[in-house]
């Protein structure tokens, strides 16, 4: 498929939203909103990809919505009621503002210029958004006008462009227009033949719109932090243009941080090593285990002017219980008994490949899929020479006994109470975990899905014979 040229034409979405954070003010808001019977409005909020109702708002005796927001960031916000969203807003320059809407979507706003521009832009921007939903419906219905009512609705579109660009020409500061700017991406015209990116430029044009991802983001602005765009762009950046490989994304972010610093932009940069700090350890997974640990070892010291004593003391303790058990680490030689008391060493399997795998009898999750596992050690343990080495946590001796001789694995299949592994550093608060090892007996990747084991041995035995 031929790489088109990446274009950007935003149709926000009605739900703009915000959180307390950091660039915080006070505001008097009044919503007058009519043909609505709710005697409460709730406000929400964003900050990166976090959502939540920051306030309530009780209806006074002449119907308005009178909102004293104390200690809030500029940003999007939405009004809801009891059945869902109503309109999005801005809290911004403007301290003291009133609204008034309609359930038409009509509009009027005293003392806040950028709402003002802000509602005629979502006006705008809805109208566009319907004639696109009522085009599928009708395309449906009949399809023998699709000629026709396509160009129906790129006629609407082709307005609502123009109508964009004279909106961000008008209202250059306004958030609408700094966060479109900030999405826009560009690349010189020698990689392209028409809308087409050239053939055999794919790559680098990739690499190219990787590296220039952020050229035009307002990193000296905060108020994008404080919309659904900054984390999708984000998102984006991380998960769809950049390569998935741990190393890769340490890098990825490593650029990020270093470009948002250089820019002004250290309240973005603080709000990611945060985020994969509280994320990312709770994910029992190499790929992710790798990124955490470079972001703590990293920007660890950091993150202590904003996190807590014991959360960075956590994190301290966590990533060194973490990095013996990273890819290319050595496995620890574990000597666990069998079920009919004998020994087995992990060192003396002389296999190309060493699944480790930790289960319980009685977790489910363990059960899941494990006809995968049998599967593949049925039809791939000659091809790929792999042997298994399980082992059994369940504090229930006799039950995973009486399991075991019911219905035994054919593979190795060894005892163990998890303090028993607390001796080879094992900290298992979870199962089931699985590591793959190579001939060597060193880590080759962790996970908890059956299918990443076996993605995991196919890449490598591949690398290994091309």
């Amino acid at each position: 498929m031929m790489l088109r040229k990446i274009r950007v034409v935003l149709f926000f979405a009605a739900v703009l939203l915000t959180a307390k954070g950091f660039s915080q003010n006070n505001y008097n808001v009044d919503f007058y909103i009519h043909d609505l019977d709710d005697t409460i409005i709730y406000i929400e909020s964003y900050c990166g990809s976090k959502t939540e109702i920051s306030d309530s708002v009780k209806v006074s005796k002449d119907g308005s919505f009178r909102w004293r927001a104390v200690d809030y960031p500029m940003g999007m916000y939405m009004a809801k009621n009891a059945k869902g969203d109503m309109f999005s807003f801005l809290l911004d320059k403007s301290k003291s503002f009133s609204i008034e809407i309609y359930a038409t979507g009509e509009f009027f706003v005293k003392n806040s210029p950028e709402n003002d521009a802000y509602l005629l832009y979502q006006k705008e921007n809805r109208k566009c958004q319907e004639a696109m939903t009522f085009y599928k419906i009708d395309v449906k219905q009949k399809p023998e006008q699709v000629d026709e009512l396509r160009k129906n609705v790129l006629a609407i579109i082709d307005s609502f462009e123009v109508f964009q660009k004279s909106f961000y020409a008008t209202y250059p500061d306004n958030l609408i227009t700094v966060v479109a700017q900030g999405m826009n991406q560009t690349a010189p015209s020698y990689f392209f033949d028409g809308d087409n990116v050239k053939k055999g430029m794919e790559q680098e044009y990739m690499t190219y719109y990787r590296q220039h991802y952020w050229d035009n983001f307002r990193f000296d602005d905060s108020r994008i932090l404080y919309t659904p765009y900054f984390i999708r762009q984000y998102n984006n950046y991380i998960s769809e243009i950049t390569l998935q490989d741990a190393d890769t994304v340490c890098k990825a972010i490593d650029e990020f941080i270093a470009k948002a610093d250089s820019k002004g932009g250290r309240e973005y940069a603080d709000y990611i090593i945060a985020w994969y700090l509280d994320n990312l350890h709770r994910l029992p997974f190499s790929f992710n285990e790798v990124i955490y640990a470079h972001v703590a070892d990293k920007y660890l010291k950091r993150a202590s002017a904003y996190l807590y004593p014991s959360v960075i003391d956590f994190h301290r303790q966590n990533i060194e219980k973490i990095k013996p058990f990273l890819p290319g680490k050595m496995m620890p030689n574990l000597v666990l008994t069998d079920f009919n008391g004998v020994k087995h060493s992990l060192y003396t399997l002389k296999n190309k490949y060493t699944v480790v795998y930790f289960f319980s009898t009685s977790c489910e999750s363990c059960k899941k899929n494990l006809d995968d596992l049998k599967n593949f050690y049925k039809d791939d343990k000659d091809k790929y020479d792999v042997e298994i080495y399980s082992i059994d946590i369940d504090p229930d001796y006799a039950m995973s006994k009486a399991r075991q001789q019911a219905a035994p694995f054919d593979w190795i299949v060894v005892h163990a109470y998890a303090e028993e592994l607390e001796h080879y550093n094992f900290n298992l608060d979870h199962t089931p975990e699985l590591y793959v090892l190579d001939a060597n007996k060193r880590i080759l990747n962790k996970t908890a899905i059956y299918d990443h084991v076996k993605q995991s041995i196919e890449n490598d035995y591949n690398s290994k014979n091309k």
